[in-house]
């Protein structure tokens, strides 16, 4: 780790900065303890308020485990939860307009257009939302119809293999499910829009089955865009 002397900004986000860095160059691997508490002081010369403070940045940001205080042991390099903090963080800033919805919706686009091109059949967790769609639908059910239709999306992102697109949908998922509910709760003929989409997704996954990507991914275009149409500018 860089254990230069550290700038000026608040000691605990320059600790947590060093040892993020770490973490992102492979000095600190996946899997490693982090030296004590004590033994990380001394080496950033702060006290050991300011590292445990550090160390919970990186836990927040998915990047190390909880200490165990019962059989006190160190925290550990991680991996597995980044994504969904990587969700979290892109989800507050689009509530607070850090992101237009205009842009949300083009990388929507390009991610679902690209990755529809690399899937050869329709995975079950997608049949199985279309079903939940459905019954949603018969239901006049926006919620339970919203839920279905996030996952839809998020399963054939991931379908082509590609592990990349499955994990920025996964980021995008709370953004996407915010936005879909609330312009389905703004639809006055719900029930209507319900039956339209489902027919889109229906189309969507009858093209993958037939072996016509192309056609899926320009489906799946058009279905983004027109759902979104207007409220974009």
């Amino acid at each position: 780790m860089d254990t230069t002397p550290l700038s000026r900004m608040p000691l605990s986000l320059a600790v947590s900065g060093r040892i993020r860095a770490a973490i992102l160059d492979g000095s600190l691997p996946v899997g490693e303890a982090l030296p004590t508490e004590q033994e990380l002081a001394q080496t950033f010369s702060v006290g050991r308020s300011t590292v445990r403070e550090a160390l919970r940045v990186l836990q927040a940001q998915g990047l190390l485990t909880g200490a165990d205080t019962t059989s006190t042991a160190r925290p550990r390099v991680t991996h597995e939860h980044t994504a969904d903090s990587a969700a979290t963080a892109l989800s507050t800033a689009l509530q607070v307009g850090a992101v237009p919805l205009g842009d949300l919706v083009e990388l929507r686009v390009l991610l679902e257009a690209a990755a529809l091109r690399t899937v050869a059949a329709v995975p079950e967790d997608a049949r199985a939302a279309i079903e939940r769609m459905r019954i949603a639908t018969l239901a006049d059910d926006s919620v339970a119809f919203h839920d279905a239709d996030v996952d839809f999306h998020v399963a054939l992102a991931g379908a082509g293999g590609n592990k990349a697109f499955g994990l920025i949908m996964t980021v995008l998922r709370d953004s996407i499910a915010g936005y879909l509910l609330s312009e389905l709760d703004s639809r006055e003929n719900s029930a209507a829009t319900l039956g339209a989409l489902l027919a889109e997704h229906e189309g969507i996954a009858d093209a993958i089955e037939r072996g016509a990507a192309d056609e899926a991914a320009d489906l799946v275009e058009r279905h983004v865009r027109g759902f979104y149409e207007g409220r974009t500018e």
